[in-house]
């Protein structure tokens, strides 16, 4: 199998300008984990929920927050997003994502279509997904 036949098809993004509070929202909407970061709709960096928690301020969604706690919901992609992001073909085998995910310590890698645009996310989840359907075949069909 290859990475096209599991990767997230549906991929959502943002833009170097988007602020921190906008992104979050996405998050919370998509029930997703990670956000490629785009300029002109070419990939620059990747941003995840976790860089949102690290850098946004505890107080920022509170009525005590000071200017602090509120300028760390407008801080913008640019300013906090992973600008090395590793990516995979759609033709990479599973196997071949899998050791990159594994090997680069990373949760996901975008997926790069041959004109150099986004065409697909690859997710731990997918991959875990993937692994366990094939398990259970096997295991129904002995």
């Amino acid at each position: 199998m290859v990475v096209a036949d599991i990767m997230t098809k549906k991929v959502i993004t943002a833009e170097m300008d988007d602020t921190l509070a906008g992104i979050r929202k996405v998050f919370e909407l998509n029930k997703c984990h990670h956000i490629p970061i785009l300029k002109d709709e070419r990939l620059v960096g990747m941003v995840s929920d976790r860089d949102i928690l690290r850098e946004l301020s505890p107080l920022a969604d509170s009525r005590t927050a000071d200017i602090h706690a509120l300028n760390s919901l407008k801080k913008k992609a640019h300013q906090i997003m992973s600008r090395h992001v590793v990516t995979v073909s759609p033709d990479d085998t599973l196997e071949e994502a899998t050791r990159i995910i594994l090997d680069k310590g990373i949760s996901c890698v975008p997926v790069m279509g041959r004109e150099g645009y986004v065409i697909g996310i690859l997710t731990k989840t997918d991959l875990l997904r993937h692994y366990a359907n094939q398990n259970q075949t096997v295991t129904s069909e002995a």
